[in-house]
């Protein structure tokens, strides 16, 4: 049994995570009960439960609010919206429980400001990472306006290097992210493959351009849709 996070606050369209919801659920074998962090629940309530935000803070920052202790019980499987889900991962999933690690996620692709941990996509039991949130708590709003880096740089810097699973460094397949690993950069502008290895997992969209913008590549427009249920 497992929790899906997603995170919908402030002016993000909520059909990102109604696709990545429906998606999921469709793609995962595994017991799964997916909740949403957003402040608008009417929009989310058929597909998922609905989770009102602890503290009202800004964009990035909101993926904190998955650590708190009192998130559903159990283990969390939280992912970025603007991740196109392409294939099953359970696998990784399965090993990221069994590791035992306070945290799993994927190495940021760009090891930005020297920080290896990502946020985009993370694995850890509810309470594991109530340290990490109990300091937020009382600094977020400082930290909304002066910390260069956001939500990842600041929680990497807190992690040890124990505490952490990098699922990439077994799974290299398991995301790939969509301008650095796959795209190449022509005169200024960003040119992405259309087409891609089948064993690909997940591309993540993060930053510009986003998958709605990206409907003229395959791997993006046939597995970025909302699946009735």
């Amino acid at each position: 049994m497992i929790n899906l996070i997603t995170v919908c606050t402030d002016a993000y369209p909520m059909e990102y995570a109604r696709k990545t919801i429906t998606r999921f659920m469709e793609l995962t074998d595994l017991e799964c009960t997916p909740y949403c962090i957003t402040d608008r629940p009417d929009e989310i309530r058929d597909i998922a439960t609905p989770i009102k935000p602890e503290i009202k803070t800004v964009g990035w920052w909101n993926k904190v609010l998955a650590y708190s202790p009192n998130m559903p019980k159990g283990f969390n499987v939280y992912l970025d919206i603007d991740i196109v889900l392409i294939n099953n991962f359970d696998e990784e999933i399965r090993y990221a429980q069994r590791t035992g690690k306070k945290i799993s996620c994927v190495s940021d692709a760009i090891m930005w400001k020297g920080n290896k941990f990502s946020s985009s996509m993370m694995m850890f039991c509810t309470g594991a990472m109530k340290d990490v949130y109990e300091y937020f708590k009382p600094v977020h709003k400082m930290l909304e306006h002066d910390y260069d880096g956001g939500d990842q740089v600041w929680t990497g810097h807190l992690l040890n290097d124990d505490d952490i699973l990098y699922l990439d460094e077994v799974y290299p397949d398991i995301k790939m992210n969509l301008k650095f690993h796959l795209g190449t950069k022509v005169f200024g502008q960003w040119k992405f493959p259309h087409r891609i290895s089948p064993k690909i997992k997940t591309v993540d969209c993060g930053g510009r351009p986003k998958p709605h913008d990206l409907q003229d590549l395959d791997y993006i427009r046939n597995n970025w849709h909302e699946i009735k249920t």
